[in-house]
């Protein structure tokens, strides 16, 4: 398995936290629309692979001691000039 390390900080990964959270809502929205097809199967394989991925993220950003607000999934304005 190839793999690479990224440094991000707590903004970056807020970022990040927001758009993983977002799909998996909408993974869990699709799945629960039609339980039974071959799709939500598949599908339900992406979300717990997607949720696993989220675990060690959380774990990661614990720490390196990233504030509560890092996982912050809000509506308010995101400054984005200093990315």
């Amino acid at each position: 398995m190839r793999e690479f390390t990224q440094t991000i900080d707590e903004k970056l990964f807020n970022l990040l936290w927001r758009s993983l959270s977002e799909r998996e809502a909408e993974i869990s929205h699709e799945i629960e629309a039609d339980l039974d097809s071959d799709e939500s199967a598949l599908l339900g394989n992406d979300l717990v692979y997607l949720r696993l991925c989220m675990k060690d993220l959380e774990k990661k950003a614990k720490e390196a001691r990233f504030s509560e607000s890092a996982f912050s999934l809000d509506d308010g304005y995101i400054d984005l000039s200093e990315l």
